[in-house]
């Protein structure tokens, strides 16, 4: 099963890869498969891993509580804990709709109640079910100040205030010919410079293939470095020239990409706006006009006059559904820039109908578009004020059909007309019934993915552990990250348990033999966790009942594929030292062997009783450090 190459119909980023291969590595410790799993925990080591409970069937009896704010994922409860706002059983359907809400000056409204919104499907009354704001204008998340830490150790909380929901920088260079990209280059690293500090971005780039060039991140230092950097890796290069070798204008093509990042992002809370940066959006929402086969955006003239029309919406009629349905499972809403700019030699009638084509295709999503400016950097930045402030609702539809069949949502607002406020949300989606891991597919690595991206849904464990996914801190930990000795050659045992892996996979022949995969070099890292968590502490104590820990590391090399993983669980003890300080209240290590060519170690923990999180990722090499140094110590 050659994973790497077959999920997607071009070399595409890897990080949705990984993150399969790390569900692939659960269902071989469910079946059996001994894995590498070691961990040493201070007070107690369970001896079965993290995999063996976290889809424990029992989990089947017990509620999914969504709070109702988005910020926060779907948390399993224990019984007769406190199940915030609403509580759904497993066999609810949700449709989340993001309502952005502006003035006739573009400034967020605030201050309207659920009585103020009216939600309709196929002209059908919903039920409200959900209603939170998001104000994006105020920090989402204020960190302490931290002292400076020693090299090599790391806590899982930002540098400075985070603000706003996730954006998504893609640069799709196939459909954006050479005269557009170095103006658009420039203005990329402009708008980077002049962002407003703590607003997270991830930068994706579409050339001879999809590929993530920076996770997440609210350093913009960071992100700035990555526009410019050379390499080794993907990169974002100055100039592009191989458009329609890779797909430019393909329909296909560009609904193949949508899908992977709308995949990526599931499993992260709340809305990520993607902001798609492309002279031309060959993406069918009705008759799709067409170029004469270059992407300059300027539609071929037949001899009647006017745009040719090539209707694709029957053709990629799967794949449209597809990639909206998977949209608006990850709560993604396109904002479209328009790098083309202002062409003098662009036939009025043409530049009108690329513009509506543009608004409509923003429009099903819940984003805008933004066109018929040379001042890229100010339509990006537009984009980002109107997404960074919604509405959040939700509804469980009265029509429980889920055919696939498209459904119109409606959001009317009371006095919107009076007041001049405009309501931005998605109008349309597919509802498409629940990928079932059970149902035969004739493609296996189509039917584990589907696996995938139904275990992100019910475990953010899944989501949280992929390259580039945010930092999350509702659970802090602090890290310290050595190596251990020097890289030895694997063993052969070592060898068989890389060969599933991405980095090494291998095409195998139904009556061939495999030869052993050739010993490569492993390097071993020591992860030494100290987890800063004062209601650990008092679940502990309560009862005598222990705090349960999940462990994940997972290290990356420079395309995002998985080289190695270590998942594990253990007990916090249920007592405490007399006149101990407080610190890291609980103390962890962990060994990961890391094979040649790594670029990044991440690193988990979650608290299993109620979900919270904490993660980080951290570049590769290490500094270099005059003493082995230890994380903050336990008591």
């Amino acid at each position: 099963m050659n994973m790497g190459k077959k999920l997607f119909r071009y070399d595409s980023c890897s990080a949705f890869i990984s993150a399969l291969e790390i569900y692939k590595l659960k269902e071989q410790v469910q079946r059996g498969v001994p894995g590498s799993l070691s961990v040493m925990f201070a007070a107690m080591l369970l001896a079965w891993p993290l995999a063996s409970v976290a889809q424990d069937p029992s989990a089947q009896d017990q509620t999914l509580a969504q709070p109702v704010g988005p910020a926060s994922p779907y948390v399993k409860k224990n019984p007769g804990t406190d199940q915030g706002d609403v509580t759904l059983q497993l066999n609810v359907r949700r449709v989340p709709v993001d309502v952005v809400v502006t003035d006739k000056q573009g400034n967020p409204v605030r201050g309207l109640t659920r009585d103020d919104f009216t939600v309709t499907e196929d002209k059908a009354e919903q039920t409200i079910l959900s209603f939170d704001y998001q104000d994006g204008s105020a920090p989402s998340f204020v960190p302490p100040k931290l002292p400076a830490l020693p090299a090599n150790t790391y806590v899982n909380l930002p540098a400075q205030p985070e603000r706003g929901p996730l954006y998504v920088l893609y640069y799709d260079m196939v459909n954006t010919p050479m005269e557009d990209q170095a103006s658009a280059h420039q203005q990329l690293l402009d708008f980077i410079d002049k962002a407003k500090p703590g607003t997270r971005y991830a930068l994706f780039v579409n050339a001879a293939g999809l590929h993530l060039i920076q996770g997440f991140t609210s350093d913009h230092a960071l992100l700035h470095a990555a526009v410019l950097s050379k390499g080794p890796g993907p990169h974002v290069p100055q100039v592009f020239l191989y458009g329609n070798t890779y797909g430019a204008t393909d329909a296909g093509a560009a609904l193949h990409c949508l899908t992977f990042l709308a995949d990526y992002l599931s499993g992260i809370p709340g809305r990520k706006n993607l902001i798609w940066l492309s002279s031309v959006f060959p993406i069918p929402v009705a008759p799709t006009m067409v170029t004469g086969g270059d992407a300059t955006g300027t539609n071929s003239v037949n001899p009647a006059g006017g745009p040719v029309f090539l209707d694709l919406t029957e053709l990629l009629k799967e794949s449209m559904k597809k990639t909206y349905a998977a949209m608006m499972r990850s709560q993604v809403a396109l904002y479209l820039v328009d790098l083309k700019g202002v062409d003098p030699n662009d036939a009025p009638g043409n530049k009108i109908l690329n513009y509506s084509y543009e608004d409509t295709i923003a429009a099903a999503t819940g984003g805008r578009a933004y066109h018929g400016s040379n001042r890229i950097e100010a339509m990006m930045d537009k984009a980002v004020e109107n997404g960074e402030s919604y509405y959040t609702l939700s509804y469980s539809p009265t029509n429980r059909n889920f055919d696939g069949s498209e459904r119109k949502i409606d959001v009317t607002l009371a006095d919107a007309k009076e007041n001049g406020y405009t309501v931005t949300y998605r109008t349309v989606y597919y509802a498409m019934a629940d990928d079932n891991p059970q149902q035969p597919s004739k493609k296996k690595v189509d039917a584990l993915q589907a696996r995938f991206i139904a275990a992100k849904a019910e475990d953010t464990l899944y989501a949280n552990i992929e390259h580039g996914a945010p930092m999350v801190h509702d659970l802090l930990f602090s890290a310290h990250i050595a190596t251990k000795g020097k890289p030895q050659m694997a063993t052969e045992k070592q060898m068989a348990e890389l060969q599933d892996s991405p980095a090494y996979f291998r095409t195998r022949r139904k009556d061939t033999p495999q030869k052993p995969l050739p010993p490569v070099k492993l390097q071993k890292y020591v992860i030494d966790y100290g987890v800063i968590d004062q209601q650990l502490k008092k679940l502990a104590a309560g009862n005598g009942t222990p705090a349960t820990l999940e462990f994940a590391a997972a290290a990356y090399d420079d395309d995002g594929r998985l080289l190695n993983s270590e998942l594990n669980e253990g007990q916090a003890p249920t007592g405490s030292k007399a006149g101990a300080k407080t610190g890291a209240l609980f103390h962890a290590e962990q060994e990961l062997a890391v094979p040649d060519g790594a670029a990044w170690i991440r690193i988990a923990v979650r608290d299993k009783f109620d979900n919270r999180t904490g993660t980080l990722e951290v570049k590769l090499p290490l500094k270099p450090e005059t003493t082995t140094a230890i994380a903050v110590k336990p008591n």
